[in-house]
């Protein structure tokens, strides 16, 4: 029995883990794509621009923020309303995988078919189901997999118990929380390679929007990390 719980906690971490660098990576393609150029899951950077966009006249960007805005906060809503939605947990952890991971899978594919609107809205979609279905690290839900802001105070507060209050015994989270902002960046130096590999540099935008390219190396990375986890999904019991 309790093999079975170390091994279900394993995958529930690994796939927290794997949302988390997949942000990391998906954030520095969407700063990188003509189509989009800015992170689009930390919402504080978004509502920023919610509030300067309309002083510098730039109202199409404005509307995409917003959509940018209501996708990520209609899938967290979404991911709660149906996180219990299927008894057997491997059939809702696929349900749950589908909705977070297809967006951005796609978006490669679909990016030189839409505008940037539509992207925004489908790419907050995506973080808000993310955010709201796998943010679960060895019990600990105070993760926010979508960005590295929440994991980067927690490693303060952490600190801070382990080595001010001598409390030993959180030495652990504090690992996870330093983990968490490793996986994040981790995210970004693999797409980083991947761009200059792809002909890019540290400036220039990736060639995602461009017809006929959709299966660059960055597009075609994005696939694999999107389906290992999947590997690791539980059993129809939660083991």
């Amino acid at each position: 029995m309790e093999k079975g719980k170390n091994n279900a906690a394993f995958k529930v971490a690994f796939i927290t883990g794997a949302t988390i660098f997949i942000m990391g990576y998906v954030n520095s393609m969407a700063l990188h794509t003509e189509h989009l150029g800015l992170m689009v899951t930390p919402q504080t950077g978004n509502i920023v621009w919610l509030g300067m966009n309309p002083v510098f006249g730039e109202m199409g960007r404005w509307a995409s923020n917003w959509l940018l805005f209501f996708g990520f906060v209609f899938g967290c809503g979404f991911a709660v309303v149906t996180n219990k939605k299927f008894e057997n947990k491997r059939t809702q952890f696929f349900f749950n995988w589908a909705w977070f991971a297809v967006p951005l899978v796609l978006y490669p594919f679909y990016a030189p078919l839409v505008n940037s609107q539509v992207a925004f809205l489908l790419m907050g979609l995506s973080a808000g189901f993310g955010v709201g279905f796998f943010r679960i690290m060895y019990h600990l839900d105070q993760i926010n997999n979508a960005m590295a802001t929440g994991s980067v105070r927690f490693i303060g507060v952490y600190f801070a118990e382990v080595f001010v209050k001598k409390n030993k015994k959180e030495m652990f989270t504090l690992w996870i929380f330093v983990l968490c902002v490793l996986l994040f960046a981790l995210g970004g130096t693999v797409f980083a390679i991947l761009h200059i590999l792809n002909g890019g540099g540290m400036f220039e935008p990736t060639n995602l929007d461009v017809a006929g390219n959709m299966f660059s190396p960055i597009s075609i990375a994005l696939i694999i990390f999107c389906i290992i986890p999947c590997f690791f999904a539980p059993s129809a019991t939660g083991e």
